[in-house]
């Protein structure tokens, strides 16, 4: 009896961050000073409870979110189980105290340290051979762009398009961009069952035909 082929797996990427050669330079180097700031500001700051902790990030997040108002309990109670940790200093009545995991300094890190893939990918590209990374690659794009107002988000919405343009072609000739509609950069917590439904269609079915 021949033997089974295992499926073959896409790689799939939820609204990567794909930066243009501006976005890994000046780009870069704007966000990694904001968030060193803004860990400062943080450095001191402790909750009562997980609950309080989790509530001060998430006012941050919400920033990049559409249905900011629909959020699932769910999802709030899984953000907190992961977004908090327990401070080894208790307070002065001994209870004890939050804060967020998240390191600001090492989130300052990963923005320095940005890069341009698309840059990287057509240096790469050798003997007109335009297929560099040989993976069936399945982008999920949010429509949502941040910005300070419409006009920046278009205009986001056109630069961050074109940079994943740029990687898929790159790409086997499977590889697809899906345009994720009314859903922003946290397109997870925001639309779970969305996500969940198109993550179903890209993947294989796990009954295999005899």
């Amino acid at each position: 009896q021949q033997q089974q082929q295992p499926p073959s797996y896409p790689l799939i990427l939820l609204d990567p961050v794909l930066a243009d050669t501006e976005g890994a330079t000046i780009g870069a180097e704007r966000l990694a000073k904001g968030t060193r700031r803004l860990g400062e500001r943080e450095a001191e700051v402790v909750f009562a409870t997980p609950e309080a902790a989790s509530r001060a990030y998430f006012s941050i997040l919400q920033k990049g979110m559409v249905r900011t108002d629909e959020v699932d309990d769910e999802v709030l109670a899984a953000f907190t189980a992961f977004s908090v940790k327990e401070v080894g200093d208790h307070n002065q009545d001994g209870n004890v105290q939050y804060r967020l995991k998240c390191c600001r300094k090492m989130e300052a890190a990963v923005y320095q340290n940005r890069i341009s893939i698309g840059d990287i990918l057509d240096d790469l590209t050798v003997n007109n051979n335009s297929i560099i990374i040989d993976a069936d690659v399945q982008l999920i794009f949010s429509s949502k762009r941040r910005g300070k107002d419409i006009k920046e988000q278009k205009t986001n919405f056109v630069r961050d398009w074109r940079e994943a343009e740029r990687i898929i072609s790159k790409c086997r000739s499977s590889s697809r961009i899906h345009l994720q509609e009314n859903v922003g950069h946290f397109l997870t917590m925001e639309a779970p069952d969305s996500v969940a439904d198109i993550l179903n269609k890209l993947l294989p079915s796990p009954h295999l035909k005899k």
